[in-house]
């Protein structure tokens, strides 16, 4: 969540954390909010959302994505819900599908 220029994670807690005090209190946030609960809120919101896993672990710095999934996996209840609603409107023709030319590659190799 936070890089630097180049984007690669700031792993200097203590400047994140200055940053962030002095950035709470120009806003006026008084409310106790820190660094890491702004992570896991940037993470939760976007996987409730349909963010794909791979690219939450790949923001978040995490090497694998199953530790993305097995921290936030209570967050996605629903997601078999929305993966099925997706496959009936493709199936259903309801939604276009729009596949990567790489993809029929990939299934030839498969």
């Amino acid at each position: 969540m936070f890089s630097n220029v180049g984007r690669t994670n700031i792993l200097m807690y203590s400047l994140v954390d200055r940053l962030w005090r002095n950035a709470k209190k120009a806003a006026g946030i008084v409310r106790k909010i820190t660094p890491h609960w702004l992570r896991h809120f940037f993470a939760s919101a976007g996987l409730s959302k349909g963010v794909p896993v791979s690219d939450m672990a790949e923001w978040l710095g995490h090497r694998d994505p199953k530790i993305t999934h097995q921290t936030y996996a209570h967050i996605m209840p629903d997601a078999p819900q929305r993966l099925r609603a997706v496959m009936d409107s493709v199936f259903l023709l309801e939604t276009e599908l729009s596949l990567p030319l790489q993809f029929d590659a990939l299934v030839e190799a498969a």
